[in-house]
């Protein structure tokens, strides 16, 4: 019987820090994985923003470009109609005669 103890009393603290080394192993080991799938999931996420970004950016560049011709067209437009008002500035139509027997009546400017 004082074997039995003796075989039991190194036994039973072996196969505890057999144990215990075991579970810590395979806990490192979960958390390593866990990182790794943490860090692959941050680089699926980091990848799919980079790619909304990229598409946001793209959409953004096609609006300032339609903004911009459209701002070209409405100043060549402008300038037209600005260039149509000094040309009716520079040439008078003729001199009006406002005396009272003629009053309204035009006539050609003397030359």
């Amino acid at each position: 019987m004082d074997l039995a103890y003796v075989i039991a009393a190194l036994t039973v603290p072996a196969v505890t820090v057999l144990a215990l080394w075991l579970w810590l192993a395979r806990s490192r080991a979960g958390v390593a994985a866990r990182a790794a799938a943490d860090e692959s999931g941050d680089m699926a996420e980091l990848a799919q923003t980079v790619s909304v970004v990229q598409h946001r950016l793209a959409e953004l560049s096609g609006r300032i470009e339609t903004l911009t011709r459209e701002w070209d067209e409405r100043d060549r437009r402008l300038t037209g109609r600005l260039n149509a008002l000094l040309a009716l500035t520079e040439r008078p139509p003729g001199r009006i005669d406002l005396t009272r027997a003629n009053r309204g009546a035009r006539r050609p400017l003397d030359k």
